[in-house]
């Protein structure tokens, strides 16, 4: 899978216009609109910027690995709520689960 296709994925993935991208990345969407379609490439700096806007690795964006660990760790409130979580005693990560399940089916049902 391309650069530009990871990206375009990710986006939708997400729920995000190529503007809303675009302001969360300091870019404009017309450069979106462009690493979307392949015909311009992000700098190395400019991937960085899509990869935190978009919550993964640039070795995600660049196809070198798929998304893992590393990607769900690259969003802060994800990154703070898993290090707490490990901490829990086994009943609460019970609890926890219950309560991603209840959201899960929650959103797949809007």
């Amino acid at each position: 899978m391309s650069v530009a296709l990871r990206i375009h994925n990710r986006r939708l993935k997400l729920k995000m216009t190529q503007t809303q991208l675009a302001q969360k990345a300091n870019l404009t969407p017309a450069a979106i609109s462009q690493f979307e379609s392949g015909t311009r490439k992000p700098s190395f700096d400019t991937l960085s910027s899509l990869a935190d806007a978009l919550k993964v690795t640039t070795d995600y964006l660049l196809g070198k690995k798929e998304q893992g660990y590393d990607d769900l760790l690259a969003d802060p409130k994800v990154s703070i709520m898993f290090r707490g979580i490990m901490e829990f005693p086994e009943k609460d990560k019970e609890t926890m689960f219950e309560f991603y399940e209840f959201l899960k089916a929650k959103n797949e049902s809007e």
